[in-house]
């Protein structure tokens, strides 16, 4: 037997082996039990040891990863054609599945590091629950949330395109979150916060219309340095969730605005503030319509609106491959237990409104379930505190 035939054997065996294990992690991470266990062990161990590696490097990690992986590819696959071209069958045969094997055990190892994660309880925040609050303290909750909002948009410095001054490396803006996540005091989140970086690679990703991406077998959390400065610091807040855990893209939503909101630091508050304002919005305008018309009319008058266009116009700009990677970031979502894919990013997606029928004066009341990110914001500028 010669050695190709060997290499060929030995790599199907690691190829049925890897398909085993992947089938064998889907299935058990369907128990949350199991999947929470899973977490604090398995995800938390990659976490703590590969993740401060990363997190000891100038650069990223993922990107040479990444970069390597591309090369040893195309190696691979052109070694195989032109062994095939030159009748060498075994030879081609061997660098195909020397290809599959290695694709299938970077797969399955990954899925061992997050498909326990995807599927583990919700994370424990120091927030209040749906039907805690009245209509009044909603609404009072939702002015106090207005002042400080309007007041930082006017006190930040800002560039010529009317985005907040921001002297912040991604690196450095990692630091502060993780100060911020160090609040999490709960076994839930894993001790260590790993460090999440810029990526070289920042202008092919806002051609995908992506701002962050982590690798989550080596804790590292990546971050488009080209994105607007408040997206990019909520998707800092955000791609570090995922590092320590937090799969669900809701969730990872969810911890990345509490520990904003709950910052003392202006621009960071100000990017979570700044990301979901318009769920404050929504909320009062089914509460009380003219309140919503009045914060419409500071909200118009401040430097937001000018900000907001900065963004569009910078995202409108960009996004040649955006349906390439809407596509296959939907179906890994879905792969992963998340019903909505993409639409796990949307707020909008987890609170009901369900009006009533008309009383004999034609007026309508609303049965309201609040989103875990509106009840974060209540919980931070309620009276109740």
């Amino acid at each position: 037997m010669s050695r190709y035939s060997r290499r060929t054997i030995f790599n199907a065996v690691v190829t049925v082996l890897a398909v085993a294990m992947m089938i064998a992690l889907a299935v058990l991470c369907k128990d949350t039990e199991l999947s929470e266990k899973a977490t604090r062990t398995v995800t938390f161990a990659f976490t703590n040891s590969l993740g401060r590696l990363s997190s000891a490097l100038p650069f990223s990690l993922f990107e040479v990863l990444v970069a390597v992986a591309v090369v040893a590819a195309l190696a691979l696959v052109i070694k195989a054609i032109v062994m095939l071209a030159k009748r060498r069958f075994s030879a081609g045969l061997c660098s195909f599945t020397t290809l599959v094997a290695t694709v299938l055990c970077v797969v399955s190892i990954y899925m061992l590091d997050t498909s326990f994660a995807y599927n583990r309880e919700k994370p424990p925040l120091a927030i209040c629950e749906n039907g805690d609050l009245t209509k009044e303290e909603q609404l009072a909750a939702a002015d106090n949330f207005m002042r400080d909002f309007m007041d930082v948009s006017y006190s930040l410095e800002r560039d010529a395109d009317g985005f907040p001054v921001c002297d912040y490396s991604v690196s450095e803006l990692s630091e502060l979150i993780a100060a911020e996540y160090a609040k999490l005091d709960d076994d839930y989140y894993c001790d260590f916060v790993p460090k999440a970086k810029g990526m070289a690679s920042s202008a092919l990703m806002s051609e995908l219309y992506l701002i962050g991406i982590t690798f989550t077998p080596i804790g590292e959390a990546n971050v488009n340095e080209q994105a607007p400065v408040c997206d990019r610091i909520f998707t800092t807040a955000h791609e570090m969730a995922h590092s320590i855990g937090i799969m669900r893209e809701e969730d990872a939503n969810l911890v990345a605005t509490y520990v904003l909101i709950n910052s003392d630091n202006d621009l960071l508050r100000y990017a979570a503030m700044l990301e979901y304002s318009g769920r404050i919005l929504d909320l009062v305008e089914v509460l009380d319509p003219v309140r919503y018309e009045q914060y419409r009319t500071d909200i118009s008058a401040s430097p937001v609106p000018d900000e907001y266009s900065g963004e569009n116009k910078f995202w409108m700009s960009k996004g040649a491959f955006n349906k390439i990677s809407e596509f296959f970031n939907d179906i890994y979502l879905k792969f992963n237990g998340q019903d909505l894919g993409t639409g796990s990013y949307n707020d909008g997606n987890f609170w009901e409104v369900t009006p009533s029928d008309p009383d004999d004066d034609g007026n309508i009341t609303y049965e309201i379930v609040l989103s875990d990110i509106q009840l974060v914001f209540l919980t931070r500028y309620g009276t109740k505190n």
